[in-house]
């Protein structure tokens, strides 16, 4: 049941949804909010009075014993990758020319594990699925298709490379280098599908990577390589000394970010808690302004526009991290730093690292 829908009807009454969109348009506005992010509802972003992006998540096979925050890792080598990513931007015919449309993430919060992972998740998975056939290539051209070096390297007994496909357990003494080789192919091959999906269909359109929350060193590399804009869900008091990896020099995206507290709304105050509503409004003013002041941060979009139900949204989170509250009343100290910062967005941002000049020193006489 939403909860929120249900007060919003209640409160602008049958024509609640024309109403409730174009007041949020006017909010933003008011407020010093320049975008609407992802997963948002389209009713109200496709009135195109603000610029928004969009998200959808990819499917297909996926690997075995990838699971991680919220979907498992999909074979980016499987026919079923590629066709579904036309799929969803084919739904989205209206978003691919849509000058108020700034681009496009793709998946949020996948398990990247470490540099061996993905390849020992490729060996444990069946026969039939297509980046261990990748996988086995490059074995067969590495080892000269003889399935005996194969075995000397790795310490393995496979009878034949149809064994090998065959065989689901991670070999502990496989050769590490073939595995971080394979996770590094896998990895970039990931990325390149989907840019070059979306450079066909939405050749205008950004590809706003896939809100890192976990990562490691090769994924961040192959996001570089194919994205327009590496983006990250950072939930932290301030974005004070984040940088790329040395030799990365890409435009970064925060998807995420929150703070919440307890004494007013519901009663989890999120995964970033301040003891009051002046603290955390506070808090959102720090984040923003150090975002403003960080060179390679382009953007950063708060999660989420109203508090979630005391009952819980799907998954049973139901936290105090709203601009608004359940009954639509906004939270003013929130707002009034919302406005503070966002209204002086361009200032801070030209003078960031600027030294200020310091006044000369009069010699005494």
């Amino acid at each position: 049941y939403d909860f929120s829908a249900a007060n919003i009807f209640r409160k602008y009454g049958k024509q609640w949804r024309e109403k409730y969109a174009d007041m949020a348009h006017k909010r933003l506005r008011s407020w010093g909010l320049n975008t609407i992010a992802n997963s948002s509802d389209s009713a109200i972003f496709m009135q195109r009075k603000t610029p928004y992006v969009d998200r959808f998540e990819v499917k297909g096979p996926a690997l075995s014993g990838s699971d991680g925050w919220w979907w498992p890792f999909r074979d980016p080598f499987a026919k079923e990758f590629r066709d579904d990513i036309i799929k969803n931007l084919k739904e989205r015919k209206e978003q691919l020319n849509d000058p108020w449309c700034i681009g496009f993430f793709v998946d949020n919060e996948l398990h990247w594990g470490g540099p061996e992972d993905l390849a020992k998740c490729a060996l444990a998975s069946p026969a039939n699925m297509q980046a261990k056939i990748e996988f086995s290539k490059d074995l067969k051209k590495k080892y000269a298709g003889d399935i005996k070096k194969l075995n000397d390297a790795w310490k393995t007994s496979y009878s034949s490379w149809d064994d090998f496909l065959a065989k689901t357990e991670v070999p502990k003494g496989a050769d590490k280098q073939d595995l971080k080789d394979f996770t590094k192919k896998i990895t970039e091959e990931y990325f390149k599908v989907i840019h070059d999906e979306i450079k066909k269909l939405a050749p205008n359109k950004l590809y706003m990577g896939c809100r890192f929350s976990g990562y490691n060193p090769l994924a961040i590399e192959a996001a570089a390589k194919y994205c327009d804009i590496i983006s990250y869900n950072l939930y932290r008091d301030n974005l004070k000394g984040f940088k790329l990896p040395k030799g990365i020099d890409k435009p970064v995206m925060v998807g995420e970010w929150h703070f919440g507290s307890t004494d007013r709304g519901p009663f989890h105050p999120s995964l970033i808690m301040k003891p009051n509503q002046n603290a955390r409004a506070q808090a959102y003013y720090d984040y923003a302004k150090s975002a403003l002041e960080n060179p390679c941060i382009v953007g950063i979009h708060w999660h989420q526009f109203s508090d979630q139900a005391v009952t819980g949204r799907f998954d049973g989170e139901n936290f105090q991290v709203g601009m608004t509250d359940v009954c639509d009343n906004p939270y003013p100290e929130t707002i009034a730093k919302i406005r503070e910062i966002g209204y002086d967005m361009y200032n801070v941002r030209e003078n960031a690292g600027k030294s200020e000049k310091k006044p000369e020193k009069k010699e005494n006489k």
